[in-house]
């Protein structure tokens, strides 16, 4: 083209854009892949795009040229200082460089700052006639497989490994303690505060609080009390507000001094939720327990790990030493939401409110048990108020296994159901709880009927193999974690005196039971019954094997 017919003939012209300038130029036709890269990655250095080469400090400001320094070495091109002689590129090789060492010390003081991009030779395949000529309008056919090879798929590695290094790096960086929005940024905030724009409040909130950003107290205050517990507030907002309040929690939790409800609030709440039989209104109520819950156990785990429970949110309001008056309030409330729980028969999301609600309450009553740091003592003051509360509130099997099933301490449920079954035994016995004294209460125990019976008279007997599997399972649990007595081979329960078993005492335990059963109601009990009664003497019988084992 134009005369050229070999490599030798391509020369460099001087530069046109200044009368001044000795720097020459070279204008090279792009290939359309080339072209694709240098549109799309315009800000990458020659370092990050190629690192094999080393960027040479060219006074050609438009082009950068690069020799490898491990696979092959490149003939040299003479560079001339002046546009009176111009650049002649060497005949070794099509892809042409520069040599770093020519230049002067100028690339080993670092003094070189360019940003241009690299010039990226892509070899085209033999079969794609679009590129037979280079930028150069010189064949590349006669360039040998190993010079093909040598730029794309190390260069295509990097370019693609370099981002991700990158962001990981920023990530590291911006992990930084929580900050408290400053009243700067949360003018307008105060303003539609000001206005009784609640919509704006919650929208402008929710672009502030970030990872890394929470609200001040009185913000959090303001969606608790003006908006989450307004009862004029629709309750979409509801929602939003309490969405904010967990996501406040979540980027920096409270404290005893930055907590933004208090015992009197909570104690007003459930007090007037008592009379309320909107649906709605429960969901908030739903929400405001779940919040409260959060705080206290994400401050309870805080403060437990830094041996600082005496600090805690949980240890000034629900200890049983020291606030049992307000651990009995939660009692109340428990058995009341177990009561309306009984009243929701529909299954929808706004039905099972009361069962969160339970849920919500049963987690304080385990906080309640353990941040006193005696759970032996707190479990018999807590079970006795609840076994007192059973007996005189609840009259329905429903009520009772869902307080049971919903007991979040194993200790405290095993302790209410012995309190539970000794109650209903009418022959009492001095032996402590083991399993000798759940042979006791199978052999002896006669549950109350329901009045939803009607004609299923064998549900009590049912209720009753419910609560002998849940008294031994909690049992097992709290017996398995001492370390100074024998274990089963294969159960975790660890074996006392007042656990020793035989089997003729089973086979009389079952035989009583399945007796009694008969002589109440005039039948067999049910096939799912039986199988559960017959379930829980094979354990035994494990149980009495194991222990004639390891005496």
């Amino acid at each position: 083209m134009n005369g050229i017919t070999s490599i030798d003939d391509i020369h460099v012209k001087p530069h046109q854009t200044s009368p001044h300038s000795t720097t020459p130029s070279l204008s090279p036709r792009l290939s359309p892949s080339e072209s694709f890269y240098f549109n799309h990655f315009p800000h990458r250095s020659s370092v990050s795009y190629y690192p094999e080469c080393k960027v040479i400090p060219n006074p050609m400001s438009d082009f950068i040229l690069a020799e490898n320094t491990s696979d092959c070495h490149l003939e040299e091109i003479k560079v001339e200082g002046t546009s009176d002689n111009p650049v002649t590129l060497s005949e070794q090789s099509p892809m042409s460089v520069f040599r770093g060492e020519d230049m002067g010390d100028g690339w080993e003081s670092g003094e070189y700052r360019g940003t241009d991009s690299p010039l990226f030779m892509v070899w085209p395949e033999d079969s794609d006639e679009d590129n037979e000529e280079s930028r150069f309008n010189v064949s590349f056919r006669a360039a040998s497989q190993e010079d093909k090879e040598f730029v794309c798929p190390l260069a295509l590695k990097k370019i693609m490994s370099g981002p991700s290094k990158t962001l990981n790096g920023l990530e590291a960086k911006t992990s930084e303690a929580p900050k408290v929005l400053c009243r700067q940024s949360l003018g307008l905030v105060y303003i539609t505060i000001d206005e009784n724009y609640t919509e704006g409040t919650l929208e402008l909130l929710s672009d502030l609080i970030q990872p890394g950003y929470y609200p001040p107290r009185d913000i959090t205050t303001h969606l608790l009390h003006n908006i989450l517990l307004q009862p004029q507030c629709p309750h979409h907002l509801c929602v939003q507000a309490f969405s904010l309040l967990m996501r406040s929690q979540r980027h920096h939790r409270v404290d005893t001094t930055t907590v933004p409800w208090d015992w009197n609030l909570l104690t007003t709440v459930m007090a007037n939720s008592q009379d309320s039989a909107d649906r709605q209104r429960c969901s908030v109520i739903r929400m405001f327990l779940d919040y409260i819950v959060q705080t206290l156990e994400d401050d309870f785990q805080a403060k437990r790990s830094g041996s600082a429970l005496n600090q805690s949110i949980a240890k000034s309001l629900l200890s049983c030493d020291q606030q049992f008056s307000q651990v009995r309030d939660v009692i109340k409330w428990l058995f009341s939401a177990i009561s309306k729980s009984g009243e929701r028969k529909d299954r929808t999301k706004e039905g099972a409110e009361p069962i969160r609600i339970v849920c919500s309450l049963q987690r304080m009553l385990s906080l309640a048990l353990e941040v006193d740091q005696s759970p032996a003592l707190s479990s018999v003051k807590l079970s006795q108020e609840l076994f007192h509360m059973l007996i005189s509130n609840v009259t329905l099997r429903a009520q009772r296994m869902l307080l049971l099933e919903s007991l979040q301490n194993t200790l405290l449920r095993w302790k209410l159901l012995e309190l539970l079954l000794d109650y209903s035994c009418p022959l009492k016995t001095t032996v402590p709880m083991s399993l000798n004294l759940l042979l006791h209460f199978m052999k002896n125990c006669i549950l109350a009927p329901d009045s939803m019976d009607g004609a299923e008279r064998w549900k009590k007997w049912e209720e009753l193999v419910s609560y002998l599997w849940m008294l031994l399972l909690g049992y097992k649990a709290t017996r398995g974690s001492s370390a100074n007595e024998q274990r089963a081979r294969s159960s975790s329960v660890v074996f006392r005196s007042e656990d020793k078993l035989s089997k003729p005492d089973i086979h009389e335990a079952v035989n009583s039971f399945l007796l009694r059963s008969v002589d109440d109601i005039g039948q067999a009990l049910p096939a799912h019954v039986e199988e559960s009664l017959t379930y829980l003497q094979d354990y035994l019988f494990e149980v009495c094997q194991c222990y004639n084992k390891n005496p």
